[in-house]
């Protein structure tokens, strides 16, 4: 008893497994995507260099890295809104100069901060908060990710 193929059958299957694999590509969740209310995006708008916006407020760079080959120190320049009056605060998890990395002022320019590595390798977080108004609202924010490998 022979089995044979026609072209037909042939070109049925692979039409049903290309239909299959275009509906499994295009089904999946785009939970992360979906406006939340108040119709603002769970996903911040990324700007330059991959660097997320919040409220106005960004960072460049957005992630430093200290390693034997690049050991820094490193210029971080924050960005706010030329159209509000506000005040730019730095806070961090870093340890100071004993720690992971230390984050200071500029002292020519209070939008650029000088980021250098501490004695302990690891991994920490600068936070950048633009406050204004009467009441010193937030608002905005941005997170400078430091990794320290050295």
């Amino acid at each position: 008893m022979a089995t044979h193929f026609s072209a037909r059958a042939l070109f049925g299957f692979f039409a049903v497994a290309i239909a299959a694999a275009l509906v499994a590509g295009c089904s999946g969740s785009q939970a992360g995507l979906t406006p939340t209310a108040g119709g603002q995006s769970v996903i911040p708008p990324q700007v330059k260099n991959h660097c997320p916006a919040h409220g106005g407020v960004r960072a460049n760079p957005c992630a430093v890295d200290f390693t034997y080959s690049s050991p820094g120190p490193v210029t971080v320049t924050i960005r706010v809104p030329k159209d509000k009056k506000g005040t730019l605060t730095e806070s961090d998890n870093c340890g100071g100069a004993s720690g992971i990395a230390s984050v200071t002022v500029n002292p020519s320019d209070p939008n650029q901060y000088v980021v250098a590595a501490g004695a302990t390798t690891g991994y920490c977080t600068a936070t950048f908060n633009y406050n204004g108004g009467k009441h010193g609202k937030l608002l905005g924010y941005a997170n400078v990710d430091i990794t320290n490998s050295i």
